[in-house]
């Protein structure tokens, strides 16, 4: 499966530029993953990617706020450079983490999506040097239950499941190809 690049332009999204380096590149040092759920109590939601994709580029909140992919079952969205700084995890040291949603969706192959989520942790884990004790659920950052599926425990995964997952794809080399890391 190849990544469907959906690169938004800062002036799309209005995502501020925060620069941590010289060459204006931001170094993720943790990935953070996250589910589009909105808590345990609430009924799965209908919204499909092109929700996202929407709110992305039209912020109806905070403009800082955004995320650099998006995994569902068949398809994984890239929407920033992984370059890019955004405020999703709700603190500014999530500036310095790629954010990964994964669909939660009445219509999602909840273990299909949470691979592909796992193989791309994996990927940019492989690609940044990234260790395994700096992958984080949203809640290490804000304390908000955030995957709260995942967290817990629901549909036969756990945190432990997926970090285990996250490591099997790791070790067989079995990353995305595609991940578009460039400065505009």
């Amino acid at each position: 499966m190849k990544i469907t690049k959906h690169i938004l332009k800062r002036n799309e999204c209005r995502l501020p530029l925060v620069v941590p380096r010289e060459d204006g590149k931001n170094i993720p040092q943790y990935i953070t993953v996250h589910e589009t759920s909105l808590g345990l109590e609430k009924k799965e939601p209908e919204k499909d990617a092109n929700h996202y994709i929407d709110l992305l580029e039209h912020p109806k909140g905070d403009p800082r706020y955004g995320y650099h992919f998006l995994c569902g079952d068949d398809q994984v969205w890239q929407f920033l450079p992984t370059w890019v700084r955004t405020a999703h995890s709700g603190s500014t040291e999530g500036n310095s983490s790629i954010a990964i949603e994964r669909l939660v969706n009445v219509n999602i192959d909840f273990d299909k999506a949470i691979d592909n989520q796992a193989k791309l942790t994996a990927t940019l884990m492989w690609m940044y040097d990234i260790p395994i004790e700096h992958v984080v659920p949203h809640k290490y950052w804000s304390s908000k239950e955030c995957p709260a599926r995942l967290l817990a425990g629901l549909y036969g995964w756990d945190w432990d499941r997926f970090i285990e997952t996250v490591l099997t794809h790791y070790a067989a080399g079995d990353f995305f190809t595609d991940v578009d890391e460039g400065v505009e």
